[in-house]
């Protein structure tokens, strides 16, 4: 009894530690996250690296000037770009709401939906926008943090999954089996799911550029933010374009617009992305939806990747527990 009773106060102790330990992270979590998802992705380049050279902490270092110099500054500088653009075309496209046909839907005037809806939509693009650099110290912190974390899972790859699996309170072949279903999951999301995205955004910018609507940097950016997203996708973009075209008296680039988005933006979604997500076979599309908004609620835009992988290790770990638990004598 007494040793039963020490070992939930033990239990309690440690949970208000960790509870503790969370709170205080919280600034911290998506860098953290990151790192923890998008770390595991550059091993095979660090290990390629480490045959070369010979010493692990230069493969390690040479793996993170190579994630700062492809991903990060390209990034950057296109966040930046679509930052000011988003600043140059807002008087544009109000300038557009003046050539709206004089039409009523539903009680309401199409020129005012239009400019609300223009109006909202340029908002929230540059408050997003904005608020990366307005944020701009705890942003630096949070990317030092999440380098950190990287370097160091690049270098002790080894001994941090081997805690990792001492740590999980399941058997030693189910643990192995997890890390290998999240790895799968992971591998097939980000390059299934961000590959897909990258090359709808690509393709709707150079739509847009082929038929003259303005923006097509910026829009081609949040086409690919919307095809991460399950239901909605690009579709919200290229659609309301080739309408707005239309209505403003640019029948052949509206059209133009409309053909291109439905035979080669749509190809990405319909071909390419099932070709990609092959190895997140078995998730079920609900979870990637509500991992999604879970993910975006949390921890912002990046939220959109971190959200189903952190939601399907959620159902996986306790499906494991329930199923190690009925095969408990």
């Amino acid at each position: 009894m007494k040793s039963r009773l020490s070992n939930v106060v033990f239990l309690g102790i440690v949970v208000l530690l960790l509870v503790l330990l969370i709170i205080g992270l919280r600034p911290y979590l998506t860098a953290i996250l990151s790192a923890l998802v998008f770390g595991p992705l550059f091993l095979p380049v660090c290990r390629r690296i480490r045959r070369k050279v010979g010493r692990p902490w230069m493969a390690a270092a040479a793996t993170l000037v190579l994630i700062l110099a492809g991903v990060i500054v390209p990034l950057g500088i296109l966040g930046t770009l679509a930052f000011n653009e988003a600043q140059e075309i807002a008087g544009h496209y109000k300038g557009l709401a003046s050539n709206v046909p004089d039409v009523v839907i539903f009680g309401r005037n199409l020129a005012d939906l239009f400019r609300e809806a223009v109006g909202n939509l340029l908002s929230w693009i540059q408050s997003s926008l904005g608020s990366i650099f307005s944020g701009t110290l705890l942003a630096l912190v949070n990317f030092f943090v999440m380098l950190y974390l990287i370097y160091y899972l690049l270098l002790e790859e080894g001994s941090l999954e081997r805690l990792a699996m001492e740590m999980l309170p399941f058997r030693e072949e189910d643990s192995r089996r997890l890390f290998e279903d999240l790895r799968r999951m992971a591998r097939g999301f980000i390059y299934g799911q961000g590959i897909t995205a990258l090359l709808q955004g690509f393709l709707g910018g150079i739509g847009f550029l082929i038929f003259g609507f303005p923006g097509a940097l910026l829009w081609g950016m949040v086409m690919a933010v919307l095809s991460l997203i399950p239901v909605l996708g690009s579709f919200l973009i290229w659609v309301p374009a080739g309408i707005l075209q239309i209505l403003s008296g640019s029948n052949g680039s509206g059209l133009g617009i409309l053909i291109w988005g439905a035979l080669v933006v749509s190809m990405a979604d319909n071909i390419v992305r099932p070709l990609l997500m092959k190895n997140m076979a078995g998730v079920h599309p609900v979870v990637t939806l509500l991992g999604v908004f879970a993910g975006l609620s949390l921890f912002g835009l990046i939220g959109i990747i971190i959200g189903p992988i952190l939601f399907s290790l959620v159902l996986e770990t306790t499906r494991m527990f329930y199923r190690e638990q009925r095969e408990a004598p």
